[in-house]
């Protein structure tokens, strides 16, 4: 979840004057991706019509004269009120990054993408009934600001702490994994940076990872529900920022997967797979660029996986679990950032 949730958002909307700038840049852009949202692809259309980094956004009225959004901008530009400041404009900018990020991490076909999609296109439309009627377009502005606000709030969930990590662990916390030292103290040590990274996946499963600061190869990657119930937790060494480049992972490179239902084992192979891949190449991947073979390779490299089941009794090998083939469909290592 970025820094700027929900709540962040609903603090600042009572000052209703950063609104108008922001969603004109963001969202007044006709919707002209129809597949990406029949597809509910987020990490698309943050690549698309609403990335907040490019230069020339699609159907930018500040850019094109012939954009359907000119009556919208006039308002905008009629209505501003005196007291806009350099720092209100910082904000504008800061909020629309933001949602480009809720885009980003939100996944394809996952009930928060569909969310943050289900009213976008009406939206525009009334945005565009409006004219160059400010105050329509600031009411109209002001009630989807709100609801986004919401779903941010409803669908990324509490933060993910170590009290979570201890309700799974219960007494395997306590297992020797390696060099004496325990299972929480190794998986927390992983786990050392703040915000840690989360993509959301369908089928009500998240991915959050962290890593050990001025270590990165030492990592620990959780799966958890939406109610933040962890699922399993993988220690990662090794693995991280092989390079494109790279063709194989090094001897010493390992993954120790623990999980107490060994059901859900097949399950949670592809994510594992797409998000190791993301690893392996520095993450936040291109891969319809000059990575895209780098892509292919890493998400088809067979990782060096372990799994254990728990509760474990005795000596950690006596736990192991048997792996069955990667099935079903592996995440894009796109759908990674940190």
């Amino acid at each position: 979840m970025s820094f700027f949730s929900g709540r962040f958002l609903h603090r600042w909307v009572r000052s209703w004057a950063v609104l108008p700038a922001l969603w004109a840049a963001t969202l007044a852009v006709p919707a002209w991706a129809d597949d990406a949202f029949a597809r509910a692809d987020c990490p698309e259309l943050a690549k698309t019509i609403y990335d907040a980094h490019s230069a020339a956004p699609r159907g930018s009225c500040r850019r094109d004269p012939n954009s359907p959004w000119q009556p919208v901008c006039k308002a905008i530009d009629n209505d501003k009120p005196k007291e806009w400041t350099d720092n209100l404009r910082i904000l504008d900018t800061t909020l629309k990054v933001s949602f480009w990020e809720d885009l980003r991490q939100a996944g394809e076909g996952t009930p928060y993408c569909k969310a943050l999609l289900r009213d976008q296109q009406a939206y525009e439309k009334k945005l565009l009934a409006c004219g160059d009627h400010g105050p329509c377009v600031l009411r109209v502005m002001r009630a989807r600001l709100w609801q986004i606000a919401s779903i941010e709030e409803q669908y990324t969930g509490r933060p993910f702490g170590p009290q979570d990590l201890r309700a799974f662990l219960g007494a395997d916390g306590k297992l020797r994994v390696s060099g004496g030292e325990s299972l929480e103290q190794r998986a927390l040590r992983g786990l050392a940076i703040h915000p840690l990274p989360r993509t959301f996946l369908p089928g009500d499963l998240n991915i959050i990872w962290g890593f050990e600061p001025h270590n990165a190869q030492t990592q620990t990657l959780v799966f958890s529900a939406m109610d933040g119930r962890v699922i399993a937790l993988a220690l990662v060494d090794d693995i991280y920022n092989r390079g494109a480049e790279q063709r194989r992972l090094p001897q010493e490179g390992r993954i120790r997967l623990f999980l107490r239902d060994p059901k859900a084992l097949p399950t949670l192979l592809a994510p594992l797979q797409g998000w190791a891949a993301a690893d392996a190449l520095g993450m936040n991947v291109d891969c319809s660029g000059a990575q895209a073979e780098a892509c292919r390779l890493w998400t088809r490299y067979p990782l060096p996986v372990t799994a254990y089941r728990l509760p474990c009794r005795g000596a950690l090998e006596r736990c192991s679990l048997a792996l069955p083939p990667v099935t079903g469909a592996i995440p894009s290592p796109e759908l990674f950032r940190q």
